[in-house]
């Protein structure tokens, strides 16, 4: 056996398909299937003993092949986890990309090409399917919605947000003092920053939003 050749494990429940994926790798002469198993628990004990260079697992396999991936990536993250699946659900590659696997391959694909795909990706690359390529990116560019009023309420400082707790039960600023044993002056002050920064009209705004996004006071 020539030294560099790449190693594999193979798991998959399915024992047609697993079949099939061994005879491919072993036709070729850059790869050698070192082990063959068929649930989550298989493919971390073949990773386990055997330290192969690769790993191609089911994403639905009993166990979880994505369960099984993010062990074996935490554990041995000099293994490249490649999923097989028959499945195109964006929420499941990207969720095999965050476990750690390098690549997601459907099983439609031909033997010669699952090779190829699986000699690039040891090389180096990443793979996803090219149909899914485009949307997956954008999924991952998608930012994250965020509440305007809360991104502004973000900006008051402790005293600031406690003050205006305090306006939302319709205080008065010498009656803020009082419960916060400061001067008026000082709560006149936090009151004209909770407005600049919240971008609030008035007192009366900023107390109406205050009910419904500032929690209550510890």
């Amino acid at each position: 056996m020539s030294t560099d050749r790449r190693s594999i494990v193979v798991v998959d429940d399915h024992s047609l398909f697993r079949s099939g994926v061994v005879q491919a790798f072993r036709e070729v002469d850059d790869f050698s299937v070192v082990g063959e198993g068929a649930c989550a628990a298989d493919a971390i004990d073949l990773v386990e003993r055997l330290a192969p260079d690769i790993a191609l697992a089911d994403v639905s396999m009993p166990g979880g092949g994505l369960d099984a991936a993010q062990t074996i990536c935490k554990r041995w993250p000099r293994v490249k986890v490649i999923m097989l699946t028959v499945s195109e659900d964006q929420e499941t590659i990207l969720k095999a990309l965050d476990a750690g696997s390098v690549g997601y391959v459907l099983k439609g694909v031909s033997a010669s090409d699952l090779v190829n795909i699986v000699r690039s990706i040891a090389d180096g690359e990443r793979y996803v399917p090219p149909s899914m390529a485009v949307q997956l990116l954008t999924a991952m560019r998608k930012p994250q919605a965020v509440d305007p009023v809360q991104a502004r309420l973000a900006l008051l400082s402790r005293a600031e947000a406690r003050v205006l707790r305090l306006l939302a039960h319709g205080l008065s600023n010498r009656e803020i003092a009082q419960a916060t044993g400061v001067q008026v002056k000082t709560v006149k002050f936090h009151v004209s920053n909770i407005l600049s920064k919240g971008g609030f009209k008035n007192r009366t705004e900023a107390a109406v939003v205050a009910q419904k996004y500032v929690p209550a006071d510890d």
